[in-house]
């Protein structure tokens, strides 16, 4: 189906090669293919591995099972499934790329013949920039942030005359221990950081919260937020957070 056609990489077990994919793809622009057997899925991301990751997490497979390439990649296995970079290209002409390789190859996973337009996908690298764009310089008031301090002082805060009981403290203590030791096996988080459009993998959620000068508990709100919504919204306007549990194992 690519005969005659000059492709940029090929990744033929795209299941077991995660690492590799983002380390030549995470800093990148460009246009993708699926294929299985002779069937083929044609997208494109900017950047490029935060497109792709979107493969390898649960909740998107979830949320998404009704495109078919998630049908397929669910039914046939990623294993069965090659992924080859066929282009990488300027932000600017991505779509325009995308449409080329559309309009040549006819890929048959391609529920819609427009590039950047698929039925039933919300989150698209585009969708992101725009929201992004939209928030950045967004502040509160010097106004409001006094009256959300305000509701949190003195009585207005719950915990106001209170003070905690041995129990609760040996209760705390205990945690933090436990939060001490070494991070869950198979729990990587990716960050990407939607400026350099590079993507870092943290082996604990603990590491990356300090990355990006957030917390444990921010984080793990953001993914049930991300499973329950179906999208993924940038950070602090700026990071694109992705926890991958049983990282190589998300697609049986």
């Amino acid at each position: 189906m690519f005969k005659n056609k000059t492709v940029v990489r090929e990744y033929k077990n795209p299941k077991f090669q995660p690492d590799l994919i983002r380390t030549d793809n995470s800093s990148k622009s460009g246009v993708y293919a699926w294929i299985n057997n002779k069937k083929f899925y044609i997208g494109s991301g900017d950047p490029l591995y935060l497109r792709l990751s979107d493969y390898y997490q649960n909740w998107y497979i979830i949320k998404r099972s009704g495109l078919p390439i998630v049908r397929a990649l669910t039914k046939y296995s990623m294993e069965n499934f090659s992924l080859v970079i066929l282009e990488y290209t300027d932000p600017n002409n991505l779509i325009l790329c995308e449409q080329k390789w559309i309009n040549d190859l006819k890929p048959d996973y391609n529920i819609n013949p427009i590039a950047g337009n698929s039925k039933g996908y919300k989150h698209t690298i585009e969708s992101v920039e725009k929201m992004r764009q939209a928030s950045l310089g967004r502040k509160h008031t010097e106004e409001v942030k006094q009256n959300m301090s305000n509701t949190r002082k003195s009585i207005n805060n719950p915990f106001y005359g209170k003070t905690h009981t041995k129990k609760s403290l040996a209760l705390m203590k205990a945690a933090a221990l436990i939060r001490l030791k070494s991070p869950v096996k198979g729990i990587k988080v990716e960050i990407t950081d939607l400026e350099t459009k590079l993507t870092t993998v943290y082996d604990s959620i603990r590491k990356a919260a300090l990355a990006i000068n957030s917390d444990i508990k921010t984080i793990l709100r953001r993914e049930k937020s991300q499973i329950k919504k179906g999208i993924n919204t940038p950070y602090k306007n700026k990071y694109i957070i992705v926890i991958i549990r049983n990282y190589i194992n998300t697609i049986s």
